[in-house]
């Protein structure tokens, strides 16, 4: 089997929007070309609301790529995307992927540049399937446009995430399933598997990662934009992200999502077997900035911890609702806030002051049943159910001044 080929294009003006479209398509020539004539085209962009570029995928990328589609031959050019489980339930102003796109500039951006319509995921049509070879998604249900895409264009933009470490090509074909299959699975040990599995529901036809502008910490509020004016193209998803991986500093290995992708036979990790062409990756690269997600009471006072056995994805989520407290000023040293999380936490029949129990298996922990019972006798029990437990990091100041 040949070696598949990962491009890279640098931007030379990355401000300028026909630099930008010139190396889109430099980027998607030295992969291989579009081959799209006469095919119902889909685009698949990365929009996080209200967050512009580059936490969302910068609008002129897109338009680059919708322009590139129509004048190879595309029938038809849509774009499409699903927002997130946490913008439908906790980003009231802008809980909807239409709103989405109006905030930051999406819509205007690829109509402008002749798509023939936007599907906003959530509002299609979807399609129960079954996905063979599935280790964790055995069964997923997908919105009819993604189904019958005839070649779909996968778009993401370049930037690190707290839980898989980076949000790549795979990562952003989490928005191609439903609200349910989204939150199925949504934790650490299950989540890289599963959006491996998500290949095996469509696999994209050409990844185009958007590297304009890259974000290093996080993926959302908390990351920091980095100045690399790339693109970065290739047939095999796996291989565009083990190759983006290395530009951001990272052994391809090391990233959850890469390493299930390989395992489960879906793509090429190794970057030996990647012929990589255009500019290379020592040229382009730098390390990024590792996603933050310390809980410690010494690091942030004011904060008991009793945590049993916890996964990266309870760090995370619990971490950014500090976070939030940091933010607004409800720390206090002098009446700490305690919170209780992970399997088995070591807790005593009882604490002082506010108490919040964190997550699915700290409450199904025999370790917490006197504390827990002691809690709701007093009326001080706060909780946090499913695992992990987003709707801290959302409303975590709420909780607390309840």
């Amino acid at each position: 089997m040949p070696q598949p080929k990962v491009s890279i294009a640098k931007i030379d003006r990355p401000i300028d929007p026909a630099a930008i479209r010139r190396a889109v398509q430099d980027a998607v020539e030295l992969a291989g070309g579009l081959q799209v004539r006469g095919k119902r085209v889909v685009i698949k962009p990365n929009v996080f609301c209200p967050r512009p570029s580059p936490t969302t995928t910068d609008p002129r990328v897109v338009a680059a790529l919708v322009t590139l589609a129509k004048e190879a031959g595309a029938a038809r050019v849509t774009v499409a995307e699903g927002r997130s489980i946490s913008t439908a339930k906790f980003r009231k102003q802008h809980n909807s992927t239409r709103a989405c796109f109006e905030a930051v500039g999406m819509t205007a951006a690829v109509m402008e540049a002749g798509a023939d319509e936007i599907v906003y995921l959530e509002e299609d049509e979807f399609v129960q399937t079954d996905v063979p070879n599935a280790a964790v998604l055995k069964r997923a249900t997908v919105p009819r446009t993604i189904l019958e895409a005839e070649y779909l264009i996968n778009a993401p933009v370049l930037k690190n995430h707290s839980l898989t470490l980076v949000t790549l090509g795979i990562k952003n074909l989490h928005g191609i399933i439903s609200d349910s299959d989204k939150l199925f699975g949504h934790n650490y040990r299950q989540l890289p598997q599963k959006l491996a599995d998500i290949l095996h529901v469509r696999r994209p036809d050409i990844t185009v990662i958007d590297g304009v502008t890259g974000q290093e910490g996080d993926h959302a509020d908390e990351g920091r934009p980095v100045d690399l004016g790339i693109i970065i193209a290739g047939f095999d998803t796996v291989a565009v992200d083990a190759v983006t991986s290395a530009v951001m500093g990272l052994d391809p290995m090391e990233v959850d999502t890469t390493r299930a992708a390989v395992q489960s036979g879906l793509g090429v990790g190794d970057l030996s077997k990647i012929d990589v062409v255009g500019a290379s990756i020592e040229s382009v690269g730098r390390v990024f900035k590792r996603p933050d997600i310390e809980i410690s009471e010494e690091r942030f006072p004011g904060i008991r911890v009793i945590a049993g056995d916890y996964c990266r994805s309870c760090e995370y989520y619990i971490r950014r609702g500090i976070d939030k407290l940091v933010e607004q000023e409800l720390l206090n040293p002098d009446d700490p806030i305690t919170l209780v999380y992970g399997k088995d936490p070591p807790a005593p029949e009882n604490v002082e002051g506010r108490t919040i129990i964190l997550g699915d298996c700290a409450m199904s922990s025999e370790s917490i049943k006197r504390l827990r019972d002691n809690l709701f006798l007093d009326g001080r029990l706060r909780v946090v159910f499913t695992c992990p437990p987003m709707e801290f990091r959302m409303i975590a100041p709420r909780l607390v001044l309840d």
